[in-house]
């Protein structure tokens, strides 16, 4: 399937002219249209949504996608600097079975393993999954400072598989959803 860039790249043009004066994207050495059609080589799908953002000063497009195979929503991480697909998710229930059928840990027990990395009050908990079979919870805590981190503990190993600091992230733009 082939990704026609004209329209979105005027659509985006369009949303910065009308929304922010002097407002400059940042250099990536890979566009949006590069990682989106590394998405679509690897599950061909509807782009529901993308975005631009940094984390840790590394830039990174995440798309919102829809397969075309099944109808499952995931949401995808590209490298902006790399080019290359770094990760795939998709949130499900608790009792969605391929979560409920992979987790060992109770989620009382996966969220003390993310209070002892990243002690704070649990402000959300996700259930997701990656392509691959694996399950997770992911964790929202909230510091006392106000500083939020996701704590993402591996379902059947109780292994801390990321902690993601709000603090060095910054949004810039984001085209779709909600």
């Amino acid at each position: 399937m082939k990704f026609r860039t004209l329209a979105p790249t005027l659509f985006l043009a369009c949303a910065i002219d009308a929304g922010a004066e002097g407002f400059e994207l940042p250099k990536t050495s890979y566009s949006m249209e590069h990682c989106l059609q590394a998405v679509q080589n690897r599950m061909p799908s509807k782009l529901k949504a993308v975005e631009l953002e940094s984390k840790g000063g590394r830039f990174q497009y995440e798309f919102e996608i829809v397969t075309i195979a099944d109808g499952v929503e995931w949401d995808v991480e590209c490298s902006a600097d790399t080019g290359e697909i770094t990760w795939i998710e998709r949130d499900v229930k608790p009792e969605d079975a391929a979560f409920r059928d992979v987790a060992k840990l109770t989620l009382v027990d996966a969220l003390a393993v993310a209070r002892a990395r990243f002690p704070g009050l649990l402000t959300d908990v996700e259930y997701e999954v990656g392509p691959d079979g694996r399950a997770w919870y992911e964790f929202t805590l909230q510091a006392n400072d106000g500083t939020r981190s996701e704590v993402m503990v591996d379902a059947a190993t109780g292994e801390v598989m990321d902690v993601d600091d709000d603090r060095d992230e910054r949004e810039y733009y984001r085209i779709g959803g909600d």
